[in-house]
């Protein structure tokens, strides 16, 4: 693998395209693979009590009532039961302890999705591989050298892999009235 550091001709600049593209070509091949999407499917499965306890536990702090469906809907026929003090301030608490211990989830489930992220990290692992670890700086500024080379490469060609959105596909407004 090329380092940013010995590109001194155009040779240089032909081996750092061609490990851009083995770069973009691995990531799509580790983040892009039915095992990885595989693997988030069941860790967003495993996660989502906490995630909709979360959802629940925000809900009842902004609108100080205990959670029901009908209520959280607008229902005419659902009685909104409030909160007393001692009751919100544990829901506070509770909501501030969930939500410092899902950062590292979220963090994690963005840098999973993130094509600049994901093409970083096999850089980073591809010049360890083929050059080793002997100096940081230089596989740290190749790696994001090759990253944004990647970056690049993918908004020439049609765009990286990203990870599947939990909105789903976004649909074509429509032609009528534009929403």
């Amino acid at each position: 693998m090329t380092s940013i550091f010995d590109i001194t001709d155009w040779a240089h600049v032909a081996s750092f395209f061609v490990w851009t593209l083995a770069v973009c070509a691995l990531a799509k091949a580790i983040f892009a693979s039915f095992p990885a999407a595989e693997m988030q499917y069941r860790l967003a499965l495993r996660d989502n009590p906490r995630r909709q306890r979360l959802n629940r536990l925000n809900w009842e702090v902004a609108n100080r009532t205990k959670w029901d469906e009908d209520v959280a809907r607008g229902s005419q026929h659902a009685a909104a039961v409030p909160l007393t003090d001692p009751e919100l301030e544990a829901r506070r608490a509770e909501l501030r302890r969930l939500s410092s211990t899902s950062l590292p989830w979220r963090a994690l489930q963005y840098l999973l999705g993130c094509w600049a992220c994901q093409t970083f990290w096999v850089a980073v692992a591809s010049f360890v591989v083929t050059r080793g670890v002997d100096d940081m700086t230089d596989w740290l500024f190749s790696a994001t050298a090759y990253s944004g080379a990647a970056v690049l490469v993918a908004t020439f060609h049609g765009g990286g892999y990203q990870a599947p959105s939990s909105k789903g596909p976004r649909k074509p407004p429509c032609s009528s009235c534009g929403r």
